[in-house]
């Protein structure tokens, strides 16, 4: 899936989810603290990994960093940020940086 295709799966997810009895909309405030929280579970995960091995779980870190994507795609949404443009624009500033070191 490209990430076009991505973010238009997740904001019809977010805005069916925001129908439902009792959901509000999400605002730039809102999808910031979701997105802090979901960094959050990836932060309890790898320090199980390290510090509670026993309960470390590796299938739900590729799960927790997804709700991170899609935290991402929203607060972007909000913003009116093209995440697909931003991203090329990102990785050409790394390529840049690592071609001059």
């Amino acid at each position: 899936m490209d990430i076009n295709d991505f973010q238009d799966k997740v904001l019809k997810v977010a805005s069916e989810l925001e129908e439902l009895p009792n959901r509000a909309k999400h605002t730039k405030q809102s999808a910031l603290i979701h997105l802090v929280e979901e960094v959050g579970e990836v932060a309890r995960h790898l320090t199980d990994e390290h510090h509670r091995p026993e309960k470390f779980d590796g299938n739900q870190v590729g799960s927790e960093l997804a709700d991170v994507l899609m935290f991402i795609v929203i607060l972007a949404d909000l913003y009116n940020v093209a995440l697909p443009e931003e991203m090329e624009r990102a990785i050409e500033r790394v390529k840049k940086k690592a071609h001059d070191l």
